[in-house]
């Protein structure tokens, strides 16, 4: 009995559900105008310098600016500027 027991277990265990990997949620990142719109606020600074840090790392720009196009240049340039926004007005470089 303990046996048919432990083998119904294994079995209820191994048909779990899962799902498809291309069914899994991507990240999606800030179009440029929602970038430009990004609410600014020094008492969510944490939580908004860590979205937009995984932001920057998601766009993985080149280091180099010239070799990006005008648009990623126009969105990297932004990004980096809200960033510094945070560092200049939430009094990080005093």
């Amino acid at each position: 009995m303990k046996y048919v027991a432990l083998l119904a277990i294994l079995v209820l265990t191994g048909c779990k559900e899962t799902r498809p990997i291309n069914t899994i949620t991507k990240y999606q990142p800030l179009s440029y105008q929602q970038l430009v719109n990004y609410p600014i606020d020094c008492a969510k600074k944490d939580t908004q310098l860590s979205e937009l840090t995984a932001l920057q790392e998601f766009k993985n720009f080149a280091p180099d600016s010239d070799t990006l196009n005008v648009d990623d240049r126009a969105y990297n340039g932004r990004l980096k500027a809200t960033i510094w926004w945070y560092s200049y007005s939430c009094g990080e470089l005093v």
